[in-house]
């Protein structure tokens, strides 16, 4: 399956923010796009990433550090329910045999 990579208009379009937001986070390093025929294209999750920046900075008040510690805490979370649903599909799997 092809990963859809989305132009900066599309990301402003979808996470509801303008230019400046988006280049901001990519100043503070908190999205990385990847360049493709000199042209920045941003995948899925850096979208995902813009869009809760968004909605941690601008409908909760958090400041961009904060923001960047809860965005961190975030990816976290998801790779620990990643690892414990691994885990869970094994263990079901062993009970099953």
């Amino acid at each position: 399956m092809a990963r859809k990579y989305l132009r900066i208009t599309e990301v402003i379009k979808i996470c509801g923010v303008d230019e400046e937001f988006v280049l901001r986070l990519e100043q503070e390093k908190l999205i990385s796009p990847i360049v493709r025929q000199s042209m920045k294209l941003y995948p899925p999750d850096q979208v995902d990433r813009v869009r809760v920046a968004r909605l941690l900075i601008e409908e909760m008040g958090v400041n961009l550090e904060g923001a960047e510690v809860a965005l961190h805490m975030r990816e976290q979370m998801i790779a620990m329910q990643r690892q414990f649903e691994k885990l869970l599909r094994v263990l079901v799997e062993e009970f099953k045999k």
